[in-house]
């Protein structure tokens, strides 16, 4: 116990790394101190101690002496523990010039101690112990002088003002080393203070950078994020406005990211962000910037440019980057990125509008099919506006029942009899008139208003197939239009179901058109929703065949009940030429080997209609017969196709 304590006691704590530069800068000012005092003890030693007696140049010479020696040893040890054990001898003989000019006649051991209780300013106890050593190694050297008569500068060398013999020295050399044990140990105490503090200082100091990178960075790319690239922006304003040079604000959208996360896992979606982030920060120039501002949208700003031609490689540079196999957590997957652009000073010199013109732009892109760049264009401006406005204007044309549905009918070829008809939205709007589908439709499904408009779409599919029934025709079907916006309303098959029982009518006389896209996107729930609603009865069409991606092996996997084939391939038919080569014959056979009913849209001309008759196609629609009509006129055309079949009582 004893022995820890005097181990701890004399044991003296070592500077840390962390804390060396701390203590050298309060070394270096240190020094500055002492020496600032050792010019003042030379000065006191010259004057001030000489008034009563004729000792001047003693303490001049001798004080002068070790002033130049502390000033010129302070260029080349400063801070160090060599210029520090130098101060500790210099204010200790110091101590010694005193007791000569005074004769002895006073007593200077107050002058040791308060020395040594100044050098306790280094935090340092080699300085202490030095100037302790100095002190009693002095004391028996003058001694002996004293002994022996010897005299400086005229004088003779006194210790005391009285006779001492060694005993006495020895006594004062106890009280030096006590004296320095004491301050040792208070520095030793400062030292482990301060380095306490420095630990405390360099921790908070940690936590603010942590807390300062946190707050203009993502979390898990590492990346500036939106708050650091508006700083920087702000920079890049004022650099270009200074050199009139150009930037571009780059807005990133990776394409279908959201399918990677819904069945790969959001841990696998982390990786790939984080693998993206790697990639275009190889790509940028230094000068450049690349930050993720949410999701998978990232802004690279391309910097210092004059033309804009020439960021165009750069931007197809970025493109094929994402042109290779991402291998992430044992998946290969393909990725790619679509592309806005908006210049500054050329589109806007407003950091929040570059921000919006470059976000607009990249939606083009990603219109225009993908894995592409688009520029920002005032024409995409005011489009985009009146999109904004029209998105706006459906919700009053909902509430105040602008929407109704057309009805085209479908026509058996071999009969020429209607049995059944598609119900096509339109708006008929109180100041325009008639507005076709294809100006809001795609609003509709951008905002999520589809959602809304598609439930009312079909419950009133329902109520005409009730109207239909009650006015005394039998079998005649009615499809409705589901986006790929409403299989991701996990209520589609909850709205169909209750729309069939509240109607009371025939689930088979009610059918759903999907896409090929539907099919594509969100696989496993879209086949779990489809599966359902065919339990219900309710027929399945797929609408535009043959524009996608679809397979067999799709067909073969969802409830299709019919094919309804694109206007495109019927466009196709010439009336001069034999025709047997084109797709159309295809399609046509595949739907029967699957046996599957086939419908031809927009079929427009007779001979169309007789080409798909000589094939087999069974169904057909378009302007040839009927185009969409009111409902009101659809019940007139139903009336005066007297003698209405259904295909023998069966369903497209």
């Amino acid at each position: 116990m004893i022995h820890t304590t005097l181990d701890n006691f004399f044991r003296f704590p070592k500077i840390p790394q962390f804390a060396q530069k701390n203590f050298t800068d309060h070394f270096l000012h240190a020094d500055k101190v002492m020496l600032v005092l050792i010019v003042i003890q030379w000065i006191i030693a010259t004057f001030v101690t000489s008034l009563s007696y004729d000792t001047y140049l003693y303490g001049f010479v001798g004080g002068g002496l070790i002033t130049l020696v502390l000033l010129m040893a302070y260029r080349t040890f400063k801070g160090t523990q060599v210029m520090r054990a130098l101060v500790g001898v210099g204010m200790m003989l110091f101590s010694l010039i005193y007791i000569q000019q005074h004769l002895g006649r006073i007593e200077m051991h107050f002058h040791v101690f308060i020395a040594l209780a100044i050098l306790s300013l280094y935090k340092d106890i080699i300085p202490i112990v030095v100037a302790a050593a100095t002190t009693i190694l002095h004391h028996f050297v003058f001694n002996f002088l004293q002994l022996h008569e010897v005299s400086l500068f005229g004088m003779p060398v006194m210790v005391f003002n009285y006779g001492c013999g060694i005993d006495i020295v020895l006594l004062h050399g106890i009280f030096v080393i006590a004296e320095t044990l004491v301050i040792g140990y208070i520095v030793k105490l400062q030292v482990e203070y301060a380095i306490e503090l420095n630990r405390s200082e360099n921790k908070v100091m940690g936590l603010n950078e942590e807390l300062s990178f946190a707050s203009l960075h993502d979390s898990l790319t590492g990346l500036p994020n939106r708050h650091s690239l508006y700083t920087q922006l702000k920079l890049m304003v004022a650099n270009a406005n200074r050199y009139d040079r150009k930037f571009a604000v780059l807005f990133l959208d990776l394409d279908h990211f959201k399918n990677i996360n819904d069945t790969l896992g959001h841990n696998v979606g982390d990786e790939l962000l984080k693998s993206v982030a790697d990639k275009l920060k190889s790509i940028i120039r230094e000068n450049d910037i690349v930050a993720r501002i949410g999701g998978d949208e990232f802004i690279i700003v391309l910097s210092d440019f004059i033309e804009t031609t020439t960021i165009e490689p750069v931007l197809s540079k970025i493109l094929n980057a994402f042109h290779h196999e991402w291998s992430i957590q044992s998946h290969f997957l393909r990725l790619s990125t679509s592309i806005g652009v908006s210049i500054y000073p050329d589109d806007s010199k407003e950091i929040n509008e570059l921000m919006k013109f470059a976000d607009i732009a990249m939606y083009k892109a990603k219109g225009e099919g993908r894995d592409q760049f688009s520029f920002f264009t005032t024409t995409l401006n005011n489009k985009v506006h009146e999109e904004v406005a029209i998105a706006n204007d459906m919700h009053r044309a909902f509430e105040e029942e602008e929407f109704e549905l057309y009805y085209q009918p479908k026509i058996h070829i071999e009969s020429g009899k209607i049995i059944g008809a598609e119900a096509l939205l339109r708006w008929n709007h109180y100041e325009k008139g008639m507005i076709a589908p294809d100006h809001f439709i795609y609003i509709a499904e951008n905002t999520g208003f589809i959602l809304k408009l598609g439930t009312w779409i079909i419950e009133e599919t329902a109520r005409a197939i009730k109207r239909i029934q009650d006015a005394g025709y039998k079998g005649i079907h009615v499809s409705c239009n589901v986006s790929t916006r409403q299989f991701q309303n996990l209520n589609l098959y909850g709205e169909i179901k209750e729309a069939v029982r509240i109607n009371r009518i025939d689930p088979s006389l009610l059918a759903i058109e999907i896409t090929e896209s539907v099919m594509l996107d969100y696989l496993e729930v879209t086949l779990e929703i489809l599966k359902k609603i065919k339990a219900l009865g309710v027929y399945i069409c797929m609408d535009d065949f043959g524009t996608g991606y679809s397979s067999l092996s799709y067909l073969r996997q969802f409830p299709i009940d019919s094919l309804k084939i694109d206007k495109s391939f019927v466009d196709d038919i010439s009336c001069t030429q034999k025709n047997e080569t084109i797709l159309l014959n295809t399609i046509i056979a595949m739907g029967q080997t699957l046996n599957l009913r086939v419908i031809a849209e927009g079929v427009e001309e007779e001979y169309q209609m007789e080409y798909l008759k000589e094939r087999g196609c069974e169904f057909y629609q378009g302007y040839y017969f009927s185009k969409p009509i009111p409902e009101k006129a659809f019940f007139e055309l139903l009336q005066k196709n007297n003698g209405v079949i259904n295909a023998d009582g069966e369903l497209i």
